[in-house]
Protein backbone atom coordinates (compact mmCIF):
# COMPACT_ATOMS: atom_id res chain seq x y z
CA UNK A 1 0.00 0.00 0.00
CA UNK A 2 1.34 3.41 -0.87
CA UNK A 3 2.05 6.01 1.81
CA UNK A 4 -0.57 8.36 0.68
CA UNK A 5 -3.11 5.49 0.89
CA UNK A 6 -1.64 4.81 4.59
CA UNK A 7 -2.33 8.53 5.49
CA UNK A 8 -5.79 8.76 4.33
CA UNK A 9 -6.69 5.69 6.41
CA UNK A 10 -5.64 7.43 9.30
CA UNK A 11 -7.76 9.16 12.02
CA UNK A 12 -9.25 12.49 12.00
CA UNK A 13 -6.83 13.73 14.70
CA UNK A 14 -3.85 12.46 12.45
CA UNK A 15 -5.48 14.00 9.63
CA UNK A 16 -5.40 17.21 11.10
CA UNK A 17 -1.64 16.79 11.58
CA UNK A 18 -1.42 16.48 8.05
CA UNK A 19 -3.32 19.14 6.49
CA UNK A 20 -1.19 21.57 8.55
CA UNK A 21 1.97 21.02 6.27
CA UNK A 22 0.42 21.16 2.72
CA UNK A 23 -0.30 24.73 1.31
CA UNK A 24 0.91 26.77 -1.36
CA UNK A 25 4.24 25.44 -1.75
CA UNK A 26 3.05 21.91 -2.07
CA UNK A 27 -0.72 21.98 -2.78
CA UNK A 28 -2.48 18.83 -0.92
CA UNK A 29 -3.77 18.30 -4.69
CA UNK A 30 -0.99 17.30 -5.94
CA UNK A 31 -0.04 14.91 -3.24
CA UNK A 32 -3.35 13.70 -4.09
CA UNK A 33 -3.27 13.48 -8.02
CA UNK A 34 0.32 12.24 -8.22
CA UNK A 35 1.10 10.24 -5.14
CA UNK A 36 2.02 7.00 -6.96
CA UNK A 37 5.00 9.19 -9.10
CA UNK A 38 5.85 11.83 -6.10
CA UNK A 39 6.50 8.66 -4.00
CA UNK A 40 9.29 6.92 -6.49
CA UNK A 41 11.19 10.34 -6.57
CA UNK A 42 14.20 10.69 -4.15
CA UNK A 43 13.51 14.19 -3.21
CA UNK A 44 16.33 13.81 -0.36
CA UNK A 45 18.88 13.67 -2.30
CA UNK A 46 16.83 16.34 -5.21
CA UNK A 47 17.60 18.69 -2.30
CA UNK A 48 21.43 18.70 -2.10
CA UNK A 49 21.69 18.21 -6.09
CA UNK A 50 20.63 21.15 -8.52
CA UNK A 51 20.62 19.30 -11.39
CA UNK A 52 18.38 16.70 -10.41
CA UNK A 53 16.02 19.01 -8.36
CA UNK A 54 15.64 20.76 -11.84
CA UNK A 55 14.68 17.55 -13.85
CA UNK A 56 12.40 16.48 -10.94
CA UNK A 57 10.42 20.20 -11.18
CA UNK A 58 10.44 19.76 -14.89
CA UNK A 59 8.78 16.12 -14.60
CA UNK A 60 6.71 17.25 -12.32
CA UNK A 61 5.18 19.97 -14.52
CA UNK A 62 4.93 17.62 -17.17
CA UNK A 63 3.26 15.03 -14.89
CA UNK A 64 0.91 18.44 -13.93
CA UNK A 65 0.30 18.39 -17.46
CA UNK A 66 -0.69 14.70 -18.10
CA UNK A 67 -3.56 15.33 -15.16
CA UNK A 68 -4.85 18.35 -16.93
CA UNK A 69 -5.33 16.56 -20.57
CA UNK A 70 -6.90 14.10 -18.39
CA UNK A 71 -9.58 16.05 -16.55
CA UNK A 72 -9.89 18.11 -19.57
CA UNK A 73 -11.47 15.35 -21.24
CA UNK A 74 -13.77 14.33 -18.13
CA UNK A 75 -14.51 18.48 -18.36
CA UNK A 76 -14.25 18.90 -14.28
CA UNK A 77 -14.28 22.49 -14.56
CA UNK A 78 -13.12 23.53 -11.12
CA UNK A 79 -9.96 20.81 -10.98
CA UNK A 80 -9.00 22.43 -14.53
CA UNK A 81 -9.21 25.86 -12.72
CA UNK A 82 -7.34 24.48 -9.94
CA UNK A 83 -4.75 22.54 -11.56
CA UNK A 84 -3.39 26.09 -13.99
CA UNK A 85 -3.97 27.80 -10.72
CA UNK A 86 -1.36 25.35 -9.21
CA UNK A 87 1.15 25.10 -11.88
CA UNK A 88 0.87 28.68 -12.56
CA UNK A 89 2.52 29.11 -9.00
CA UNK A 90 4.55 26.26 -9.15
CA UNK A 91 6.46 27.12 -11.77
CA UNK A 92 6.92 30.90 -11.07
CA UNK A 93 8.30 30.12 -7.24
CA UNK A 94 10.43 27.34 -8.11
CA UNK A 95 11.63 28.40 -11.41
CA UNK A 96 14.79 29.74 -10.44
CA UNK A 97 15.21 27.87 -7.19
CA UNK A 98 14.16 24.24 -8.25
CA UNK A 99 16.04 22.81 -5.19
CA UNK A 100 13.49 24.41 -2.83
CA UNK A 101 10.69 22.45 -4.13
CA UNK A 102 12.82 19.26 -3.56
CA UNK A 103 13.07 20.24 0.34
CA UNK A 104 9.66 20.79 0.44
CA UNK A 105 8.14 17.78 -0.60
CA UNK A 106 10.82 15.84 1.26
CA UNK A 107 9.85 17.20 4.41
CA UNK A 108 6.54 17.18 3.48
CA UNK A 109 6.76 13.24 3.03
CA UNK A 110 9.21 13.11 6.12
CA UNK A 111 6.20 14.60 8.46
CA UNK A 112 3.80 11.82 6.69
CA UNK A 113 6.11 9.19 7.88
CA UNK A 114 6.51 10.77 11.32
CA UNK A 115 2.55 10.86 11.89
CA UNK A 116 2.35 7.45 10.27
CA UNK A 117 4.69 5.82 13.08
CA UNK A 118 3.05 8.34 15.66
CA UNK A 119 -0.22 6.53 14.53
CA UNK A 120 0.85 2.84 14.40
CA UNK A 121 2.43 2.89 17.50
CA UNK A 122 0.80 0.34 20.29
CA UNK A 123 -1.71 1.62 23.07
CA UNK A 124 0.35 2.77 25.84
CA UNK A 125 0.02 2.10 29.64
CA UNK A 126 0.05 4.41 32.05
CA UNK A 127 3.66 4.18 32.67
CA UNK A 128 4.42 4.88 29.35
CA UNK A 129 2.08 7.67 28.89
CA UNK A 130 3.89 9.15 31.78
CA UNK A 131 6.97 8.98 30.09
CA UNK A 132 5.88 9.98 26.68
CA UNK A 133 4.09 13.14 27.79
CA UNK A 134 2.19 15.96 25.92
CA UNK A 135 5.17 18.00 26.03
CA UNK A 136 7.61 15.47 24.98
CA UNK A 137 6.26 15.12 21.47
CA UNK A 138 5.42 18.53 21.46
CA UNK A 139 9.08 19.10 21.86
CA UNK A 140 9.87 16.28 18.97
CA UNK A 141 7.82 18.35 16.96
CA UNK A 142 9.54 21.00 17.70
CA UNK A 143 13.09 19.95 17.01
CA UNK A 144 12.04 18.34 13.24
CA UNK A 145 10.32 21.56 12.12
CA UNK A 146 13.59 23.55 13.84
CA UNK A 147 15.82 20.95 11.53
CA UNK A 148 14.36 21.41 8.40
CA UNK A 149 14.13 25.29 8.90
CA UNK A 150 18.02 24.91 8.88
CA UNK A 151 18.16 23.03 6.25
CA UNK A 152 16.33 24.90 4.14
CA UNK A 153 18.37 28.03 5.26
CA UNK A 154 21.41 26.34 4.00
CA UNK A 155 20.12 25.54 0.81
CA UNK A 156 19.15 29.33 0.26
CA UNK A 157 23.00 30.07 1.25
CA UNK A 158 24.24 27.35 -1.18
CA UNK A 159 22.15 29.59 -3.99
CA UNK A 160 24.09 32.91 -2.03
CA UNK A 161 27.25 31.15 -2.88
CA UNK A 162 26.71 30.28 -6.75
CA UNK A 163 25.29 34.18 -6.98
CA UNK A 164 28.37 35.49 -6.00
CA UNK A 165 30.56 33.37 -8.07
CA UNK A 166 29.00 34.42 -10.92
CA UNK A 167 29.01 38.10 -10.01
CA UNK A 168 33.08 37.77 -9.34
CA UNK A 169 33.16 36.18 -12.60
CA UNK A 170 31.33 38.63 -14.43
CA UNK A 171 33.16 41.40 -12.74
CA UNK A 172 36.61 39.63 -13.73
CA UNK A 173 35.73 39.77 -17.25
CA UNK A 174 34.88 43.07 -17.42
CA UNK A 175 37.82 44.14 -15.32
CA UNK A 176 40.14 42.06 -17.87
CA UNK A 177 38.55 43.45 -20.76
CA UNK A 178 39.23 46.92 -19.34
CA UNK A 179 42.94 46.78 -18.62
CA UNK A 180 43.61 45.07 -22.22
CA UNK A 181 42.42 48.15 -23.99
CA UNK A 182 44.80 50.55 -25.23
CA UNK A 183 45.36 53.98 -23.33
CA UNK A 184 43.25 56.20 -25.87
CA UNK A 185 40.22 53.69 -25.64
CA UNK A 186 40.86 53.90 -21.71
CA UNK A 187 40.00 57.85 -21.45
CA UNK A 188 36.79 57.49 -23.84
CA UNK A 189 33.18 57.95 -22.31
CA UNK A 190 32.25 54.47 -23.27
CA UNK A 191 35.24 53.30 -20.61
CA UNK A 192 34.76 55.75 -18.19
CA UNK A 193 30.49 54.27 -17.65
CA UNK A 194 32.41 50.80 -17.45
CA UNK A 195 34.03 51.31 -14.55
CA UNK A 196 30.86 52.78 -12.77
CA UNK A 197 29.64 49.92 -13.92
CA UNK A 198 32.45 48.34 -12.01
CA UNK A 199 32.04 49.64 -8.87
CA UNK A 200 28.49 49.22 -8.62
CA UNK A 201 29.54 45.21 -9.34
CA UNK A 202 32.03 45.77 -6.13
CA UNK A 203 29.84 47.56 -3.99
CA UNK A 204 26.85 44.74 -4.86
CA UNK A 205 29.61 42.05 -4.49
CA UNK A 206 31.06 43.14 -0.71
CA UNK A 207 26.80 43.41 0.05
CA UNK A 208 26.30 39.81 -0.42
CA UNK A 209 29.50 38.44 1.00
CA UNK A 210 28.56 40.11 4.19
CA UNK A 211 24.89 39.19 3.32
CA UNK A 212 26.05 35.48 2.89
CA UNK A 213 28.16 35.45 6.08
CA UNK A 214 25.52 36.93 8.21
CA UNK A 215 23.49 34.44 7.37
CA UNK A 216 25.88 31.52 7.76
CA UNK A 217 26.41 33.06 11.38
CA UNK A 218 22.78 32.97 11.89
CA UNK A 219 22.81 29.06 11.05
CA UNK A 220 25.92 28.35 13.25
CA UNK A 221 24.01 30.26 16.07
CA UNK A 222 21.02 28.47 15.60
CA UNK A 223 22.29 25.15 15.28
CA UNK A 224 24.37 25.26 18.35
CA UNK A 225 20.97 26.44 20.51
CA UNK A 226 19.15 23.53 18.82
CA UNK A 227 21.92 21.02 19.50
CA UNK A 228 22.52 22.22 23.31
CA UNK A 229 18.87 23.17 24.41
CA UNK A 230 16.86 21.10 22.67
CA UNK A 231 18.31 17.73 20.80
CA UNK A 232 20.76 16.78 23.32
CA UNK A 233 17.81 16.49 25.76
CA UNK A 234 15.69 14.49 23.67
CA UNK A 235 18.58 11.97 22.98
CA UNK A 236 18.93 12.35 27.35
CA UNK A 237 15.48 11.42 27.53
CA UNK A 238 15.62 8.29 25.00
CA UNK A 239 18.58 6.95 27.33
CA UNK A 240 16.28 7.33 29.90
CA UNK A 241 13.59 5.70 28.60
CA UNK A 242 15.76 2.68 27.49
CA UNK A 243 17.14 2.24 31.27
CA UNK A 244 13.71 1.88 32.69
CA UNK A 245 12.77 -0.90 29.69
CA UNK A 246 16.26 -2.67 30.02
CA UNK A 247 14.33 -3.31 33.59
CA UNK A 248 11.05 -4.15 32.99
CA UNK A 249 9.69 -0.84 31.68
CA UNK A 250 7.78 -0.37 28.30
CA UNK A 251 9.48 -0.86 25.02
CA UNK A 252 11.49 2.63 23.91
CA UNK A 253 11.49 4.08 20.85
CA UNK A 254 12.76 7.63 19.02
CA UNK A 255 15.81 6.61 17.77
CA UNK A 256 14.59 6.54 14.21
CA UNK A 257 13.30 10.42 14.62
CA UNK A 258 16.49 11.32 16.35
CA UNK A 259 18.52 9.76 13.25
CA UNK A 260 16.65 12.11 10.79
CA UNK A 261 17.58 14.92 12.69
CA UNK A 262 21.28 14.08 13.33
CA UNK A 263 21.48 13.22 9.76
CA UNK A 264 20.09 17.02 8.41
CA UNK A 265 22.27 18.38 10.67
CA UNK A 266 25.64 16.56 9.86
CA UNK A 267 24.50 17.28 6.20
CA UNK A 268 23.53 20.89 6.60
CA UNK A 269 26.89 21.53 8.32
CA UNK A 270 29.11 19.42 6.10
CA UNK A 271 27.61 21.62 3.14
CA UNK A 272 28.53 25.17 5.35
CA UNK A 273 31.83 23.84 5.60
CA UNK A 274 31.61 23.75 1.65
CA UNK A 275 30.07 26.67 1.36
CA UNK A 276 33.00 28.23 3.44
CA UNK A 277 35.73 26.93 1.30
CA UNK A 278 34.28 27.91 -1.57
CA UNK A 279 33.82 31.87 -0.14
CA UNK A 280 37.73 31.20 0.90
CA UNK A 281 38.55 30.62 -2.87
CA UNK A 282 36.45 33.25 -4.03
CA UNK A 283 38.44 35.32 -2.13
CA UNK A 284 42.16 34.39 -2.79
CA UNK A 285 40.86 35.43 -6.75
CA UNK A 286 39.75 38.79 -5.71
CA UNK A 287 40.07 40.39 -2.17
CA UNK A 288 40.02 44.13 -1.58
CA UNK A 289 40.20 46.48 1.58
CA UNK A 290 37.16 45.62 3.93
CA UNK A 291 36.77 42.30 2.36
CA UNK A 292 34.56 39.99 5.13
CA UNK A 293 35.74 36.59 4.22
CA UNK A 294 39.45 37.16 5.44
CA UNK A 295 37.72 38.43 8.63
CA UNK A 296 34.92 36.07 9.40
CA UNK A 297 35.18 32.79 7.43
CA UNK A 298 37.75 30.45 9.64
CA UNK A 299 35.71 31.59 12.51
CA UNK A 300 32.85 30.46 11.14
CA UNK A 301 34.37 27.27 9.81
CA UNK A 302 36.03 26.61 13.44
CA UNK A 303 32.44 26.71 14.67
CA UNK A 304 31.50 24.28 12.42
CA UNK A 305 33.92 22.14 12.59
CA UNK A 306 33.32 21.93 16.46
CA UNK A 307 29.33 21.43 16.15
CA UNK A 308 30.24 18.39 13.51
CA UNK A 309 32.57 17.07 16.22
CA UNK A 310 29.71 17.29 19.04
CA UNK A 311 27.26 15.84 16.91
CA UNK A 312 29.30 12.78 15.84
CA UNK A 313 30.20 12.32 19.77
CA UNK A 314 26.89 12.15 20.97
CA UNK A 315 25.58 10.53 17.36
CA UNK A 316 27.13 7.06 18.72
CA UNK A 317 24.57 5.06 20.89
CA UNK A 318 24.25 1.46 22.24
CA UNK A 319 20.92 0.70 20.67
CA UNK A 320 20.33 -2.30 22.33
CA UNK A 321 21.94 -3.26 25.68
CA UNK A 322 23.92 -6.20 26.72
CA UNK A 323 21.86 -9.49 26.63
CA UNK A 324 22.48 -12.88 27.06
CA UNK A 325 20.20 -14.84 24.06
CA UNK A 326 19.31 -17.42 26.99
CA UNK A 327 18.22 -14.58 29.48
CA UNK A 328 16.09 -12.02 26.67
CA UNK A 329 14.26 -10.89 29.83
CA UNK A 330 17.35 -10.05 31.99
CA UNK A 331 19.76 -7.60 30.00
CA UNK A 332 22.54 -6.56 32.03
CA UNK A 333 23.47 -9.52 33.31
CA UNK A 334 26.38 -11.67 31.62
CA UNK A 335 27.78 -15.11 32.57
CA UNK A 336 31.19 -16.07 31.57
CA UNK A 337 32.00 -18.05 28.65
CA UNK A 338 28.70 -17.26 27.58
CA UNK A 339 27.79 -15.17 24.42
CA UNK A 340 25.91 -11.87 24.82
CA UNK A 341 24.54 -9.78 21.77
CA UNK A 342 24.81 -6.11 22.11
CA UNK A 343 23.88 -3.29 19.44
CA UNK A 344 25.32 -0.28 17.81
CA UNK A 345 24.10 2.38 15.98
CA UNK A 346 25.20 6.10 14.58
CA UNK A 347 22.73 8.39 14.22
CA UNK A 348 23.92 10.42 11.29
CA UNK A 349 23.53 7.64 8.65
CA UNK A 350 25.72 9.47 5.69
CA UNK A 351 26.07 7.01 2.17
CA UNK A 352 30.07 7.68 2.61
CA UNK A 353 30.12 6.16 5.64
CA UNK A 354 28.62 2.40 5.21
CA UNK A 355 31.19 -0.54 5.82
CA UNK A 356 34.04 2.36 6.73
CA UNK A 357 33.33 2.12 10.45
CA UNK A 358 35.03 -0.12 12.39
CA UNK A 359 33.88 -0.42 15.76
CA UNK A 360 36.47 -2.47 18.63
CA UNK A 361 34.54 -3.89 21.48
CA UNK A 362 36.67 -4.00 25.01
CA UNK A 363 35.52 -4.77 28.81
CA UNK A 364 36.77 -3.01 31.62
CA UNK A 365 38.80 -0.13 29.54
CA UNK A 366 38.27 2.64 32.54
CA UNK A 367 37.52 -0.14 35.41
CA UNK A 368 38.71 0.81 38.67
CA UNK A 369 40.98 -0.23 40.42
CA UNK A 370 39.33 -0.98 43.36
CA UNK A 371 38.15 -4.34 41.72
CA UNK A 372 40.08 -7.78 41.97
CA UNK A 373 38.07 -8.99 38.98
CA UNK A 374 39.68 -8.11 35.08
CA UNK A 375 37.75 -9.62 32.11
CA UNK A 376 38.29 -9.65 28.13
CA UNK A 377 36.40 -10.40 25.66
CA UNK A 378 36.16 -13.44 23.49
CA UNK A 379 34.73 -13.97 20.08
CA UNK A 380 34.97 -10.94 17.03
CA UNK A 381 35.31 -7.86 18.77
CA UNK A 382 36.16 -5.66 15.72
CA UNK A 383 33.18 -5.17 13.52
CA UNK A 384 32.00 -2.52 10.81
CA UNK A 385 28.90 -0.61 10.80
CA UNK A 386 26.69 -1.19 7.93
CA UNK A 387 22.61 -0.14 6.65
CA UNK A 388 22.40 -4.20 6.22
CA UNK A 389 22.50 -4.89 10.12
CA UNK A 390 19.09 -3.18 10.59
CA UNK A 391 15.35 -3.77 9.10
CA UNK A 392 15.14 0.18 8.79
CA UNK A 393 18.77 0.90 6.62
CA UNK A 394 20.28 2.96 10.08
CA UNK A 395 24.08 2.52 10.06
CA UNK A 396 24.50 0.06 12.88
CA UNK A 397 26.50 -3.10 13.75
CA UNK A 398 25.28 -6.03 16.20
CA UNK A 399 28.17 -8.06 17.81
CA UNK A 400 26.28 -11.52 18.64
CA UNK A 401 29.50 -13.48 19.21
CA UNK A 402 30.61 -12.35 22.32
CA UNK A 403 32.11 -14.15 25.67
CA UNK A 404 33.35 -12.23 28.83
CA UNK A 405 35.81 -14.58 30.16
CA UNK A 406 37.89 -13.59 33.38
CA UNK A 407 41.67 -13.02 33.26
CA UNK A 408 43.79 -15.09 35.35
CA UNK A 409 45.44 -13.30 38.69
CA UNK A 410 48.77 -12.01 38.89
CA UNK A 411 49.72 -14.93 40.97
CA UNK A 412 48.97 -17.25 38.25
CA UNK A 413 46.42 -19.34 39.27
CA UNK A 414 43.47 -19.44 37.66
CA UNK A 415 40.35 -16.90 38.47
CA UNK A 416 37.77 -17.76 40.88
CA UNK A 417 35.44 -18.20 37.96
CA UNK A 418 32.62 -19.86 39.37
CA UNK A 419 34.03 -20.22 43.11
CA UNK A 420 31.95 -16.55 44.17
CA UNK A 421 29.40 -15.03 44.01
CA UNK A 422 29.41 -11.51 42.16
CA UNK A 423 25.91 -9.38 42.61
CA UNK A 424 27.44 -5.96 43.31
CA UNK A 425 30.42 -5.29 41.01
CA UNK A 426 29.67 -3.56 37.87
CA UNK A 427 31.40 -4.00 34.85
CA UNK A 428 30.96 -2.05 31.20
CA UNK A 429 31.82 -2.75 27.68
CA UNK A 430 33.30 -0.15 25.93
CA UNK A 431 33.20 0.58 21.92
CA UNK A 432 35.23 2.96 20.31
CA UNK A 433 35.36 3.85 16.43
CA UNK A 434 36.93 6.57 14.21
CA UNK A 435 35.17 9.09 11.59
CA UNK A 436 37.37 9.65 7.97
CA UNK A 437 35.33 12.00 6.69
CA UNK A 438 35.47 15.10 4.09
CA UNK A 439 39.07 15.88 5.65
CA UNK A 440 37.82 15.30 9.46
CA UNK A 441 39.03 12.35 11.58
CA UNK A 442 36.34 12.03 14.30
CA UNK A 443 37.32 9.43 17.58
CA UNK A 444 34.08 8.10 19.09
CA UNK A 445 33.62 5.81 22.59
CA UNK A 446 30.58 5.13 24.25
CA UNK A 447 29.65 2.55 26.84
CA UNK A 448 27.30 0.13 27.55
CA UNK A 449 24.96 0.28 30.67
CA UNK A 450 26.56 -1.20 33.65
CA UNK A 451 26.41 -5.00 33.34
CA UNK A 452 26.39 -7.72 36.22
CA UNK A 453 29.13 -10.48 35.90
CA UNK A 454 27.98 -13.88 37.07
CA UNK A 455 30.20 -17.10 36.71
CA UNK A 456 26.73 -19.73 37.73
CA UNK A 457 23.51 -19.51 36.40
CA UNK A 458 21.97 -19.68 40.30
CA UNK A 459 23.43 -15.99 40.72
CA UNK A 460 21.31 -14.70 38.32
CA UNK A 461 18.37 -13.69 40.34
CA UNK A 462 20.95 -11.74 42.26
CA UNK A 463 22.72 -10.50 39.84
CA UNK A 464 19.01 -9.26 38.51
CA UNK A 465 18.50 -7.69 41.67
CA UNK A 466 21.87 -5.55 42.33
Amino acid sequence: MSQWNQVQQLEIKFLEQVDQFYDDNFPMEIRHLLAQWIETQDWEVASNNETMATILLQNLLIQLDEQLGRVSKEKNLLLIHNLKRIRKVLQGKFHGNPMHVAVVISNCLREERRILAAANMPIQGPLEKSLQSSSVSERQRNVEHKVSAIKNSVQMTEQDTKYLEDLQDEFDYRYKTIQTMDQGDKNSILVNQEVLTLQEMLNSLDFKRKEALSKMTQIVNETDLLMNSMLLEELQDWKKRQQIACIGGPLHNGLDQLQNCFTLLAESLFQLRQQLEKLQEQSTKMTYEGDPIPAQRAHLLERATFLIYNLFKNSFVVERQPCMPTHPQRPMVLKTLIRFTVKLRLLIKLPELNYQVKVKASIDKNVSTLSNRRFVLCGTHVKAMSSEESSNGSLSVEFRHLQPKEMKCSTGSKGNEGCHMVTEELHSITFETQICLYGLTINLETSSLPVVMISNVSQLPNAWAS
